[in-house]
């Protein structure tokens, strides 16, 4: 009984927060995740939200293995890693985030949401090449909008793939989508491509695929 009224909020700089339905909102103040005090007992925490510019770094999440959805949003120094232990991870979402490297990935096998872009014009993150996806073949949405992605690889093993967002990247041909079986959903407007690649892009729309471009 103590223990499931301890997991009913932690503290931050003196200041109580409520766990409400396994769902943990950080302060956006927030720079370390060290700061927030009673966070390494929450092993049932099923949601933790940050909204914020100042977290300097993805680390001290180890405990919270029965983790289902990370969203981590508007910080502009991570980088993916310390990630392994939240194998029951369903929706990572790092948007706006300044991620250069996709990375740290292979053990999180029942990911189905991966967020890695932009969400506006007039801003990128630095992701060049699509790489370190293999395991994760439970994904069922991918938005990389808003990088500098030249080339789309590495989605080879992203069978139950349904949506895939490439929108504002530097692609100039479309390939490397054989193997995406179930996709339903393509975005790809704002990409420099071949006046070949529309033509295979038109072959998909009648494929049944929606295209955004």
């Amino acid at each position: 009984m103590l223990h499931e009224m301890i997991n009913k909020f932690v503290s931050y700089k003196g200041k109580k927060i409520e766990v409400e339905n396994g769902e943990l909102y950080l302060p956006p103040e927030l720079e370390r995740f060290d700061e927030i005090e009673g966070l390494e007992i929450l092993t049932d925490l099923k949601k933790l939200h940050y909204d914020g510019i100042n977290l300097r770094k993805i680390e001290h999440l180890d405990q919270l293995k029965n983790l289902e959805s990370l969203i981590l949003q508007g910080s502009h120094h991570l980088t993916i890693e310390n990630l392994d232990n939240l194998t029951n991870l369903r929706i990572l979402d790092l948007e706006d985030s300044n991620i250069a490297e996709i990375e740290n990935l292979e053990n999180l096998r029942n990911l189905e949401i991966l967020i890695l872009g932009k969400p506006y014009e007039m801003a990128e993150n630095y992701i060049t090449k699509i790489k370190g996806l293999e395991n994760l073949g439970n994904l069922k949405e991918l938005d990389l909008r808003h990088n500098k992605i030249k080339v789309i690889e590495g989605l080879e093993t992203l069978t139950n793939l349904k949506t895939l967002a490439l929108s504002f990247n530097q692609i100039e041909k479309i390939e490397g989508l054989d193997n995406l079986v179930n996709l339903k959903g393509l975005g790809i407007d704002e990409v420099p491509f071949s006046s070949n690649s529309i033509r295979i892009l038109e072959n998909l729309e009648k494929n049944g695929i929606h295209i955004w471009y």
